[in-house]
């Protein structure tokens, strides 16, 4: 009977090793690219809530500047009104912040679904490549320690029936 020649069972076992680092760290990019996908969401959300607020606050703002222009157009001295110059340009001022805010506001609800597409584009071609990182190479893995094992049984009967 003629007999294999086994001669890289080590450069096996160093192919596997290397195939582990490159799966460990395949699993970190994949995890670090999630956390920044939270974070960015998180910070979007936050940002919607704040010019909400910033909304509401504005309106106010251009509430009482309103009420106030109406108050001041309301006053006489004799038969003249008085200048309603800075209320009309505070209320100008408030309008403008409202619409800022308004402005703001409107972007964040468009970030929010042009980045919920985004991460579902990204989850689509991630996902493949995740359940490689997680399953296929550790089931390779497994094949590869049991050739190694095979190889190395193999190889201690050639060297007990050489000898």
């Amino acid at each position: 009977m003629s007999s294999a020649q086994v001669h890289a069972v080590q450069q096996l076992a160093d192919f596997k090793a290397g195939m582990q680092t490159f799966a460990d760290r395949g699993k970190d990019a994949v995890s670090a690219c999630a956390m920044e996908i939270r974070r960015a969401q998180d910070w979007l959300e936050s940002q919607a809530g704040l010019w909400k607020a910033e909304i509401r606050w504005a309106e106010e703002e251009v509430h009482s500047a309103k009420t106030e222009l109406a108050r001041k157009r309301m006053m006489k001295i004799g038969d003249r009104h008085l200048d309603t110059t800075d209320q009309e340009k505070a209320l100008r001022r408030a309008q403008a912040r409202l619409d800022h805010a308004e402005e703001k506001h409107a972007n964040c609800k468009i970030w929010t679904r042009q980045l919920h597409e985004a991460i579902e584009e990204y989850d689509g071609q991630a996902r493949p490549f995740q359940n490689v990182l997680e399953h296929d190479l550790a089931k390779m893995a497994s094949l590869l320690e049991q050739k190694i094992a095979a190889l190395e049984e193999y190889q201690r009967i050639q060297a007990g029936g050489a000898g």
